[in-house]
Parts: structure tokens; C-alpha cells; sequence
């Protein structure tokens, strides 16, 4: 009986821990299907986000509306709370950084954005993907500037096009359970390169749009400098200003050569500037050797440089910043450079603008050379015409009239009346003065004081006597068309040029004098020396100050000068339409 009841009782507790251990599996199964649903449920939720997100991004073809649609779409599929797309140059420098989940008051508080330091320095390759459910922990976390989010978790995917990394997609988390899975690397994944088809679409129509803006600039600069709509004048002030908004800079300068051929040279001058701190830069001149500008001009090769050779004050002394030379070539010939900067924080220039702006500088300066050539035809013919008026001038009208002299002279020495005498000896003597008249006419027809060659022959022989038979080394460098000087404005500028080389031929010491004259936007006179400077009372008190009043009576101004290292400038800036 009792090994019955003992095996009795055995059996029964078998089948109660039976009972027990299908309970427990049939749990454990319980949860393990629920666990399986909820990541079939999450991933096919996963899945719904993505084709969303992917159809969105095919409809903006805007680059930045397609990063920023791109970055709030990883948020979403990966149920992070940060998100952000940082844009890598062909160097792995951080030239963008697109981001979502902080608010603009904790934007406004940190202040700069990221650098491409710490983590986001760390170069992604194409099939790579970095994955922190610590990133303090990572080699090469430098933590966060003030005013950050704290973040934890951190999921980052390259984005690449065409082969190369255009730049990395991270998605963050703050505090711990918040870690990424696998499905969200193989879901970020997929957007990243659903993303790189949107970003290269993007940005080909950029760069379309872009390509036909610079066309279009380039018809328009033709057909205003073919016509009678744009004086040559303004030619390359239009140029500037349109490289300057194509180029979303916040500057453009042209610059040309001083005097003489692009190959032999030695001085480039700023003969236009517009933007930010066009007065300060226009009429600097930079010397060809060992500057950035003067390589651009001998080798016809355009630059992008964050900085320059040889910098020009008020344009590219400021500190680094994106710009960009391009020559100005016409008929295979380099006459100039165009030059843009943006500002410090701007995004640099990319290597596929070089195309459309070189383009938009080459047209530019063949409708200028054609310009300039139809305006010089078109002088000659008005020379050839004055020509041929004042030859007939001399040839037949004076010649009747002085005839006519004669028969006057005749008449009064045969008239027997005083009163006659008297009326015919007055005819006569405006007959003389009228004589006088067409002489002065055929003098001013054969020379006048505003044209090229007369106002640069008299400034020559101008500065030629003024320091004649002394020692001193003179240079004359002139820029621009001086045939837009008008005659009261040449006599001005041969006053300035007077004065301010008498002052320095007899009170300065100098050894060394340049007389420099620009035609562009306005009419500047530059004159330097090397003695030993004016002191500031006699400034006010010699001939100076009636420079200063000259260029204050044509609405310009005279700034007079002592550079560091000695010397004296004179500089006389007035309006190209000064009377």
C-alpha cells in the first residue's frame, strides 16, 4: 500500500510540474509572438514613413527644402528627437549643416553652428555606418558647447552620390532606454540612399538654374553694351553687379591692368567695385608678381581660395572667406580679372560654378572689347568728320570772308564819306572777329581738351616739366577711357596734378613719385611719393588745401595721407560728370 500511494503521489507530481513547464513555454511563447507583431507592426510603420518620405522628397526639387525634408524624415522613421545633415567639401570640411529639433531660442543660445570637430569631424565611408548608443564615449567626443541638449544615442549614415560622401545623416536621443535598433540603421539606411537620388536631382536643377541665370546676365551685358543703353562707362560697373548677385556675394571688384598689355604689366588696378566697402577698395592697385590676382591674369586659370596672395585692403584683407578670380579673356587675349567674395560665413564656391562664370566673364569681356572698339570707330568717324568740317572751314569759308575783307578794304580806302568809312571800317571788324571765331572753331575741332590723347599729352608734359631737372624717378600710370574727361574736368585734374607734385618736388625729399589716374565709375587721381610726409598743419595751410576745396566744390573729396612706411598720397576722388 505504501508503494502504491508513494508512486501514486510521484506520478502526480510529475504531471503538476508538467503542467507547470507548458504553462511557463506557452508564456514565454505568448510574449515572444506579441514581441514579433509590435516589430512586424513597427516596421511596416517603418516601411509607410519611408515610401512617404520618399515620395515628398521626389516632389521638391529645392536642395534645401529637400535636406531639410530628408532630416525630419530620418526623425521620424527612427523615432529620434534630433536629427541633421552635415555637408562635407572634396577636403571632408564641414560647409553645411542642416538640422531640426531645437528650437530657435536654443539655437540662438548656442550660437555657432558645428565645425565638422568631435564626432561630426569623424569621416563616414560610403558602406560605413557610426552607431553610439554612448557617443561620449567615442575617441573623439569633445562634448557639447554651452546652451546644448544633452544627447546620448546617436545613429549616423553617409549619404552618397555618384560615388563620393555628399555628407552624413545623424539621428539623436537624450537619456538612457533610447538606443537605436537594427531596423533603424537598415531604415536610415534606406532613406540615405533614397536621399542621394533627391539631393543629386536637386542639385542638377540647381545648377541648371544657375547655368541659365549667368546666360541670361551674359545677354543682357551684351545687348546694354551693343546698344546705345549702356554708356562705356557703366560697362563694368553692370558686369560687377551682376557677378556679384549671381554669385550671392557680398562683393565684386574688376580689375585691369594699369597701362600696357595683360603679359607685360606690372600693376593690376581696382578700376570697379560695388557691395560692401566699394569706396575703400576702388582705385587700390596690386602688383601682378606674387599675387593671387596676377597669377589669375598670367595664366588665365580661374581660383577658389579662401584666401589671398598678396591681399587687397577692404576686399580680401578681412580674414578667410569663399571667392573666387576669374580672368576676363577676349579674342585670346587676357584683358582683366572679375573677382567675388562672399562673406565669412557663407558656404564656399564649388567647383561646378567655374563653368557658368567662366562663361559669364568671357562673354563679358568680348562685348566689352566689342564695345570699345564701336565706341572707338565710332570717335574716329566723328575725328574724320571734324576733319573734314574744319578743312572746308579753312579752305572756303575763311577764304571767302578774308576776300570779302578785301573788297571792304578797297571800298573804305575809295569812300569820301566819314560816315561810310566809319560803317564799312565796322563791318570790317566784325567780319575780322567773326574770322577769329572760325579759327578758334578749326582749332577746337583739331584738338579737343577732353579727348584721350590731347588730356594725356598735356598731363605727360605736365609732370615732365614739374620735375624736370630733378631726382626724381617718375611713373605715370593711367586706367580707364580718358576720353569721358571733359574739358573743365581735365583742367581740374592738371591743377591737382600741379599742386600736389609741386609739393612734393620741393618740400618732401622724395626720390620716387607716381601720378596715377583712373576712369571708371568716378574720376581718381593717385599720387605718391616716398619723402618724408606733410605734416598736418601744412596741409591746411599750403596749396593742398585748394586741392581739397576743388574736389569738395565737384562733390568729391581729397583724402591726403602718410603711409606706414613714409611717404605721402594724395588721393583726388571726384564724379566722372564734373563740369
Amino acid at each position: 500500500m505504501d508503494r502504491r500511494r508513494l508512486v501514486g503521489e510521484h506520478s502526480k507530481s510529475t504531471v503538476t510540474r508538467l503542467d507547470t513547464v507548458t504553462r511557463l513555454d506557452n508564456g514565454d511563447l505568448a510574449r515572444q509572438v506579441r514581441r514579433q507583431r509590435e516589430e512586424l507592426l513597427a516596421a511596416r510603420k517603418q516601411m509607410r514613413l519611408l515610401l512617404r518620405a520618399i515620395v515628398e522628397m521626389s516632389s521638391d526639387l529645392d536642395l534645401d527644402a529637400t535636406l531639410h525634408r530628408i532630416v525630419t524624415a530620418a526623425m521620424d522613421l527612427t523615432g529620434s528627437r534630433y536629427g541633421a545633415i552635415a555637408v562635407h567639401d572634396h577636403d571632408d570640411q564641414l560647409v553645411s549643416f542642416v538640422h531640426a529639433g531645437m528650437d530657435a531660442d536654443t539655437v540662438h543660445d548656442i550660437g555657432q553652428l558645428p565645425s565638422g570637430k568631435g564626432v561630426l569631424g569623424v569621416a563616414l565611408k560610403p558602406t560605413e555606418a557610426l552607431w553610439l548608443n554612448d557617443l561620449s564615449t567615442h575617441p573623439a567626443a569633445l562634448g557639447f558647447p554651452a546652451h546644448h541638449p544633452p544627447m546620448r544615442a546617436l545613429l549616423g549614415v553617409p549619404i552618397t552620390i555618384r560615388g563620393e560622401v555628399f555628407g552624413n545623416l545623424y539621428v539623436a536621443n537624450d537619456g538612457l532606454g533610447n538606443a537605436f535598433t537594427e531596423s533603424d540603421e537598415i531604415a536610415a539606411r534606406a532613406l540615405a540612399s533614397a536621399a542621394a537620388v533627391a539631393i543629386d536631382s536637386a542639385q542638377l536643377l540647381d545648377r541648371a538654374r544657375a547655368s541659365a541665370a549667368w546666360i541670361t546676365a551674359s545677354r543682357e551685358i551684351t545687348t546694354a553694351l551693343l546698344s546705345d543703353a549702356c554708356p562705356a562707362s557703366s560697362a563694368l560697373q553692370l558686369i560687377a553687379e551682376r557677378a556679384m548677385e549671381l554669385a550671392q556675394a557680398e562683393q565684386a571688384i574688376v580689375l585691369l591692368p594699369a597701362n600696357g598689355p595683360a603679359d607685360e604689366i606690372d600693376t593690376l588696378v581696382v578700376s570697379t567695385a560695388v557691395g560692401a566697402r566699394a569706396g575703400e577698395v576702388l582705385g587700390q592697385h596690386v602688383p601682378v608678381d606674387g599675387s593671387t590676382d596676377g597669377i589669375v591674369l598670367r595664366s588665365g586659370t580661374p581660383v577658389i581660395t579662401p584666401s589671398f596672395l598678396n591681399p587687397i585692403p577692404a576686399f580680401t584683407d578681412t580674414g578667410q572667406r569663399p571667392a573666387i578670380l576669374m580672368p576676363l579673356r577676349a579674342h585670346d587675349s587676357l584683358i582683366g580679372v572679375l573677382g567675388v567674395a562672399r562673406g565669412k560665413d557663407a558656404p564656399p564656391f564649388d567647383k561646378d560654378c567655374l563653368d557658368p562664370v567662366g562663361d559669364f566673364a568671357d562673354q563679358a569681356a568680348m562685348a566689352l572689347t566689342l564695345a570699345t572698339d564701336r565706341n572707338r570707330e565710332r570717335k574716329l568717324g566723328i575725328l574724320a568728320d571734324r576733319e573734314r568740317i574744319a578743312h572746308g572751314l579753312h579752305d572756303h569759308v575763311i577764304q571767302r570772308l578774308f576776300a570779302a575783307g578785301l573788297d571792304l578794304h578797297s571800298a573804305i580806302a575809295r569812300s569820301r564819306s566819314p560816315e561810310m568809312t566809319n560803317r564799312l571800317t565796322e563791318i570790317l571788324d566784325h567780319l575780322q572777329s567773326t574770322i577769329e571765331d572760325i579759327r578758334t572753331t578749326i582749332f577746337d575741332l583739331h584738338s579737343d581738351a577732353g579727348s584721350d590723347g590731347t588730356f594725356l599729352r598735356r598731363v605727360q608734359r605736365l609732370v615732365a616739366e614739374l620735375t624736370d631737372n630733378r631726382p626724381v624717378a617718375t611713373t605715370l600710370r593711367t586706367i580707364g577711357q580718358l576720353t569721358m574727361v571733359g574739358s573743365g574736368l581735365a583742367e581740374h585734374a592738371e591743377a591737382v596734378i600741379t599742386e600736389a607734385i609741386s609739393n612734393a618736388v620741393r618740400h618732401s625729399g622724395a626720390s620716387r613719385l607716381t601720378v596715377a589716374i583712373t576712369v571708371a565709375d568716378a574720376f581718381t587721381i593717385d599720387i605718391v611719393d616716398n619723402g618724408e610726409g606733410i605734416p598736418a598743419q601744412n596741409q591746411r595751410r599750403s596749396g593742398l588745401a585748394n586741392i581739397t576745396q576743388r574736389a569738395e566744390q565737384l562733390g568729391g573729396t581729397c583724402v591726403i595721407s602718410s603711409p606706414p612706411d613714409g611717404g605721402t598720397h594724395v588721393r583726388w576722388i571726384v564724379p566722372l560728370s564734373s563740369p
